[in-house]
């Protein structure tokens, strides 16, 4: 049986689509779509926050969630990075490392062990203009070695199809930054202009697998977070 926020989320995208939301309306209120639904705003949040991570949706404080402006979705774009026309990734850094207490943090390891991890740093592209860059940190327990091949998957491919492991769960944090002069550089925008970063831990059994803190450009001014299986 489908669960129940995947249906809402399923009526959402059909809404997207069909033009019934448009950029510079807000969407019904929470209370309203979830009586007209039938079901509760626990259900529908989760709804709408995968949307959000998937950057068809932006939530504005004191103005409500609205559907993003001529933006390609995270989801989409990481499906594009196989062969869609228009989609690119320009690869900043890879290597592994033994320096930096963030790494160690984010991964849930033990700075003091100096265990290697790996990392890799890129910029994703629509049609030549920078959509994402993404800092991603991969324990070495999951990911042996790392090759070319893993530069064009998404973060959930990468999970999936460079590891034989099936339980697997993403918790996502979403924020609104300022942005710092180097991002700004590679996301090709003005330094404090608004942007937002996106925390995804891909975690097995409780052990983190991966990490990535992606920044994207966007006017947003709220947080969210979730937490699934995929």
């Amino acid at each position: 049986m489908q669960k129940k926020y995947l249906a809402v989320k399923e009526y959402l995208l059909e809404q997207i689509n069909s033009g019934a939301y448009q950029p510079d309306e807000p969407i019904p209120p929470e209370r309203e779509m979830a009586a007209m639904l039938g079901v509760n705003r626990m259900t529908l949040r989760r709804a709408v926050e995968e949307l959000m991570y998937e950057g068809l949706l932006i939530r504005k404080k004191g103005s409500g969630t609205f559907l993003t402006k001529g933006k390609v979705s995270k989801q989409e774009l990481i499906t594009a990075a196989g062969g869609q026309e228009g989609a690119s990734i320009k690869i900043i850094s890879c290597k592994k490392c033994t320096e930096g207490n963030y790494g160690y943090k984010a991964l849930q390891l033990d700075p003091q062990e100096r265990k290697p991890y790996w990392r890799i740093r890129r910029v994703r592209y629509m049609d030549m203009v920078p959509y994402a860059y993404e800092d991603i940190y991969m324990n070495t327990d999951f990911f042996e070695t790392i090759d070319s091949s893993f530069y064009n998957l998404g973060l959930q491919q990468i999970v999936k199809t460079k590891t034989e492991i099936e339980d697997i769960d993403l918790i996502a944090q979403v924020e609104a930054l300022l942005c710092l002069h180097n991002t700004a550089v590679l996301l090709n925008v003005r330094i404090d202009s608004p942007i937002l970063q996106i925390k995804s831990t891909f975690e097995s059994k409780g052990k983190v697998m991966m990490f990535c803190r992606s920044y994207h450009p966007g006017d947003s001014y709220s947080y969210s977070s979730m937490k699934h299986r995929i």
